[in-house]
């Protein structure tokens, strides 16, 4: 059917974003309250509940179902969906540590260790461990035999002793290990405690008020790989794993361990390599999968999340086998996609084709994590684009914290809620994508190719050294991926959709239907066989059929010359018959092709994506210029078959008809692009009328003056960070806080701080009857002053703080407001307090084990000059500011909003920005208009200034990791060393670097 025009303009929280809400630290209901109010002015559509690092109430207690209650009942008035998290943290499966506290729960490996015959002899042997003598050339194995008990290894010969071993304990799971995922007794009882108990105590909101519930990361455990808890010379291990591998396969795994362990020589490829990932796929399915979607389809709510871990083959192989396989389970399949810069588009890819051929029409992503506070409005655009182009209409933004309180600060910044200067702005962008959502719901992709996804040929290479944590490290894996990722660009940057298809799904789901696949409910023309080294004989059963019913294989490069991981000419066999092609962009191109495909020219055609969908009688398309750094102008394109095409801006919810040009029934229109610009067009097959589309005004050019008169949302910053801290006697320091808070945890024997420490509520739960130590430290920060004025500080976690002292005069501990967050208390400071000169600022604070060491904050009417880059002086407020950076205008600190003010502009000014750094600007006016995305351009009356809202990097940080431009942003960027650490303040440029354009377009 049609897009719903008034729908689309003001799309209902149907559409809309639901945050990750962290639930990190002491929760009070009317704050929790307050706050929902808040993510329904910003936009959004709901949230998920979700315990983070830092959370004092008690996990799963009784103040916890009542504030979920209280949260989901008052969400449900608010017209907010309320949404489960199904763990204390991540990965999702112990409930805090609680249900892997039982070791018959907890998940192990199996380990192996490799010995000279010396060495071997002088060791304690374990009762259950099995050896193997074998022989090693350069690493790779050339054959082996089982050592008997008494029996010596030959001369040169390496014993390979494996065994089992519990996981370490860890306190992100609270002390304990994560679950033995594989063990679906460990797995009913993981349920029991969570997801029992809410229906318990939620009962008749599951399913209402409380629409489903996420699971977070859950895996198997680690292969081969030090990520996650993990070793290079581990794999995943369950009670009675041998016994299952001998039934499901018939032969003994025991007496072929070290074919699994080793790389075989002049066998890059073995079948027990294979079939361990199957077998653990399947365990983790049956045990995990299974009876979480049946125990939610039971209660009525919507199973969703996403697994660990998506990136490459190499990732799924280490973590899981195939996430493919998990999406059928699901009934929103999710993925997570961190860091601003991930170009591992083939996640969402790869998540969109399962969930379609299973039936399912929403795709969750959990974006934006990693990304830091520096990020734009344009930067969360560029993020989100590709994903909804590929399918994703379910959008998890990754974080939203209750509090900045402690560690809370440093989880995965930005908090994209009410500590973030742009919040009141945010709707401009949750308008955007649910206006995409809406526009696109219900069609369905006009795809025809099916790509075979080859993450098994990864399987049956895999060995104890293969990977470099979750990247591949053997040179044939490496190709692999490579190949991977080239299919994938070349497909795409030719407009060509296809959908992955996982070979054991095709195993159960795959038939041939009318000489065409049928994979679930997705008909296909053709399969694409490309970048696999084996093949199972299902699929090959499948791929014979197909061409003998008359159906297209095509075979791009190096035919698979392996069976179910066996050699074999079978699949070449079939290549004989089937049409074979080089592996190259324009070979593969040309094959896949059927001529209906969206064409662009010129230099933007590869940048230029589109994806085509059928609604009804009716066509929809989108357009996305991929590349973030360049704009086109006139690109020539062919939207393809239709008569009439109306574009539907998702920026605005305006909808005009576009002049195209029909010839032979496609459409054909030149269309310009900014700097990651969309374009969603909705292609009718009758004729429309002629209509004007809307065009630029051309208009005089106003000058803007090179200096401005301005204004401040907030009060200036001055950042402390930097201090001496003394307890009992003992001094330290100076030193940035976070290394002064680890020198007394270290002092008093008590663990450090950090974003995978123990839980405030578990310690509590479980230390209640210990007496808590609490000692008093002073902290002493310093700052140079050249003039004279009014401040405030601000401090955090006031409570625990005894006193303070400015150069030697207490000043009143009643705040005279919050700041930012409601942890910052905002304390005045007597102006005659202060001295020209060097000024001390003493905090006394009561120190116990969730108490910690942070920065504090000057406030007022002030400028900042960075002398030396890391010495903080406070000097006089400019008089007026000029475009370029503010943080070398008397703003280094400062993360509020700033507008520039100039004469006003009568009439109508069309003002198109230039070079700005914030996160984005706003035209002031008689009216208010946003600018968010590129290129930056709107129409504001009588104009007289332009607002920059910038994010909290200059204020929070990371403030000393070095270089600035990071891939990610962690709780550990904020502790670097060495190298990665400056003792001077690494910023980044703000404000308005370059003038705007303004043009006069309608005069009064």
């Amino acid at each position: 059917m049609r897009a719903d025009y008034s729908k689309f303009l003001e799309p209902s929280g149907k559409y809309r974003g639901k945050p990750f809400w962290a639930w990190n630290g002491k929760l009070e209901k009317e704050e929790l309250l307050r706050q929902i109010d808040v993510f329904k002015k910003m936009g959004f559509g709901g949230y998920f509940m979700h315990s983070r690092t830092g959370l004092a109430t008690e996990y799963l207690g009784t103040e916890w179902f009542e504030l979920i209650n209280a949260c989901a009942d008052y969400g449900e008035r608010q017209e907010m969906e309320s949404w489960l998290y199904d763990e204390d943290r991540w990965p999702s499966g112990t409930a805090g540590g609680m249900a892997s506290e039982p070791e018959k729960y907890r998940a192990h490996f199996l380990v192996m260790e490799c010995f000279n015959q010396d060495e071997y002899a002088a060791r304690d042997m374990r009762p259950d461990e099995m050896a193997f003598a074998c022989v090693l050339e350069n690493g790779e194995l050339v054959r082996y035999y089982k050592l008997q008990k008494g029996r010596e290894a030959g001369a040169g010969e390496t014993v390979a002793v494996f065994y089992e071993e519990p996981a370490k304990e860890q306190d992100i799971y609270n002390g304990a290990t994560y679950l033995d995922t594989m063990n679906p007794e460990a797995v009913q009882y993981f349920i029991s405690i969570t997801h029992e108990a809410y229906h318990d105590k939620c009962n008749k909101r599951l399913g209402s008020s409380i629409k489903g519930i996420f699971t977070d990361e859950p895996h198997r455990n680690p292969m081969f790989t030090e990520f996650n808890n993990g070793r290079e010379n581990a794999v995943p291990y369950t009670p009675g794993l041998f016994e299952k591998f001998e039934q499901r396969f018939g032969y003994q795994l025991q007496r072929q361990l070290p074919d699994l362990f080793f790389r075989k020589k002049d066998q890059p490829l073995l079948k027990v390599k294979w079939d361990y990932i199957e077998l653990c796929q399947e365990l983790f399915l049956e045990s995990y999968a299974v009876p979480m979607q049946k125990w939610c389809n039971e209660h009525h709510i919507i199973f969703t999340g996403h697994v660990l871990h998506e990136d490459t083959l190499t990732a799924q192989t280490v973590m899981q086998g195939s996430l493919m396989r998990f999406y059928e389970y699901m009934d929103i399949p999710g993925v997570d996609v961190l860091f601003r810069d991930n170009e591992n588009w083939w996640i969402i890819k790869q998540a969109a084709s399962a969930a379609r051929q299973m039936g399912k029409d929403q795709l969750l992503s959990e974006l934006y994590g990693c990304t830091g506070w520096q990020m734009s409005f344009q930067d969360y655009k560029n993020c989100g684009d590709w994903q909804a182009l590929f399918g994703v209409n379910f959008r998890c933004q990754h974080l939203s914290w209750y509090t900045m309180k402690g560690e809370g600060k440093r989880d995965y910044p930005a908090s994209i809620f009410f500590q973030s200067a742009w919040y009141r702005e945010y709707k401009y962008v949750e308008d955007y994508f649910s206006r995409i959502n809406c526009f696109l719901e219900g069609a369905q992709p006009e795809c025809r190719l099916l790509v075979l996804n080859p993450v098994e040929s990864v399987w049956a290479r895999a060995y104890g050294g293969a990977f470099d944590c979750i990247d591949p490290r053997d040179t044939e894996i490496k190709l692999l991926e490579k190949r991977y990722r080239d299919t994938f660009q070349y497909l795409t940057e030719a407009r060509i959709d296809f959908e992955y298809g996982d070979e054991g799904i095709l195993e159960h789901a795959g038939k041939i239907q009318n000489g065409k696949i049928l994979v679930g409910c997705c008909l296909y023309d053709r399969v694409l066989v490309t970048g696999m080294d084996t093949m199972r004989s299902s699929t090959l059963h499948l791929l014979r059929q197909l061409s003998e019913e008359g159906g297209e294989v095509i075979f791009a490069g190096k035919v698979p010359s392996y069976v179910n991981a066996e050699s074999s000419d079978e699949v070449l066999e079939l290549a004989g018959t089937a049409k074979r092609i080089p592996f190259t962009r324009n070979s593969i191109a040309g094959a896949c092709a059927d001529g209906t495909e969206i064409t662009a020219g010129g230099e933007a055609q590869r940048d230029i994506l589109a994806r085509s969908y059928r609604d009804g009688n009716d066509r929809k398309v989108m357009l996305l210029n991929k590349n973030w750094e360049a704009e086109y102008r006139d690109v020539p394109i062919c939207l393809g078959a239709g008569k009439s095409a109306s574009c539907w801006n998702a920026r605005n919810g305006q909808v005009y008809p576009l002049n195209c040009k029909e010839k032979e029934g496609k459409l054909y229109v030149n269309i310009s692009f900014a700097k990651g610009e969309e374009k969603l067009f909705l292609i009718s097959d009758e004729k429309d009328g002629e209509r004007r589309q809307p065009q630029k005004e051309e208009g005089c050019t106003y000058l803007l003056p090179d200096c401005f008169q301005y204004e401040l949302s907030e009060k200036n910053i001055c950042v402390l960070d930097m201090a001496k801290v003394s307890i009992k006697g003992t001094e330290f320091g100076p030193m940035d806080v976070l290394r002064a808070d680890r020198a007394i945890r270290d002092h008093l024997g008590l663990c450090y701080r950090g974003g995978e420490m123990r839980q405030p509520w578990y310690e509590d739960k479980t230390e209640k009857c210990r007496r808590i130590p609490v000692e008093t430290v002073d902290i002493c920060y310093t700052v140079r002053m050249e003039i004279l004025c009014e401040a405030e500080l601000a401090v955090e976690d006031i409570s625990h703080i005894r006193r303070i002292e400015i150069n030697g005069k207490a000043i009143s501990l009643c705040p005279s407001g919050i700041w930012i967050d409601p942890c910052f208390a905002r304390l005045k400071i007597p102006k005659e307090y202060l001295i020209v000169g060097g000024n001390s600022i003493v905090l006394t604070m009561d120190y116990d084990r969730h108490s910690g060491i942070e920065s504090v904050w000057l406030l007022g009417d002030f400028g900042v000059r960075l002398e030396e880059g890391s010495l903080p002086v406070i000097i006089g407020l400019p008089d007026k500011v000029s475009t370029g950076d503010i943080s070398n205008q008397g703003f280094p600190f400062y993360s509020g909003k700033i507008t520039y003010r100039f004469t006003e502009v009568q009439g109508i000014s069309q003002v198109r920005m230039a070079d700005f750094r914030g996160a984005c600007a706003i035209l002031r006016g008689k009216q208010e208009v946003i600018l968010g995305f590129e290129p930056f351009e709107g129409c504001v009356e009588d104009l007289w200034g332009i607002q920059i809202v910038f994010g909290r990097r200059n204020t929070f940080g990371p403030l000393h990791q070095f270089p600035r431009e990071q891939p990610y942003v962690e709780p550990a960027s904020f502790l670097t060393e060495g190298n990665n650490w400056s003792g001077k303040y690494v910023l980044y440029e703000q404000g308005m670097l370059e003038k705007p354009e303004v043009k006069v377009i309608k005069p009064h």
